[in-house]
């Protein structure tokens, strides 16, 4: 018997998230941000703030209004390879807009329309697994055009984060008696997310 409706979940460790420059200068800065790979990411949240009001001759319980929409700093991590500065050159850049140091209406630079803006759009696409497509081809790229419809890794999912920018970053403790890998931390700060919930039906 077959059905239409899927039973399964999603697993939640097939992800790709890509960062999106809005400014060429931090495009240039740190290059191949776009292409990062992560092991992490935690934190989409949205919270809804209640406005409590009072109201004479309905004395029993307050009546609630919605306010502001407020969410959730997004905490992301990878491993930290030699070559790879590219988060660490975001925080970077972010410290020399706000002293002045590149162009920038918070800064106190000469301004003008390099590196005006820190910010970043990021997406995160959640793949299947396991792959339901017999013609996948396992050594390729999720993200690569191939030509062929049906051998790109299904996209059953993905997040859209506006104006992003690093909010702390991090890396790991180093420790003699330890095996392990260093580990560095972003925490980005957003102005609000969508969740494309059929992306595979919209391209």
């Amino acid at each position: 018997m077959t059905t239409s409706v899927r039973t399964d979940p999603l697993r939640n460790f097939k992800f790709r998230v890509t960062i999106q420059p809005i400014d060429q200068e931090l495009d240039t800065l740190a290059g191949g941000i776009q292409n990062l790979g992560f092991a992490q990411m935690s934190g989409i949240a949205v919270t809804n703030e209640v406005i409590p009001y009072r109201e004479g001759g309905m004395n029993t319980h307050p009546h609630k209004m919605v306010g502001q929409s407020d969410f959730a700093p997004v905490s992301m991590a990878r491993g930290v390879f030699a070559d790879q500065a590219q988060l660490y050159n975001w925080q970077q850049f972010i410290h020399a807009w706000q002293g002045g140091i590149i162009g920038g209406s918070g800064g106190n630079g000469d301004g003008g329309d390099v590196g005006t803006d820190y910010r970043c759009d990021v997406t995160v696409a959640v793949y299947d697994h396991p792959v339901t497509n017999n013609n996948y081809a396992y050594d390729q790229d999720p993200t690569a055009a191939t030509g062929s419809i049906g051998n790109d890794l299904p996209k059953r999912l993905e997040f859209t984060l506006y104006n992003a920018w690093p909010g702390s970053y991090s890396i790991s403790d180093l420790n003699a008696g330890d095996n392990g890998i260093m580990i560095q931390q972003l925490q980005l700060h957003h102005e609000g997310f969508t969740v494309d919930w059929d992306p595979e039906q919209a391209s």
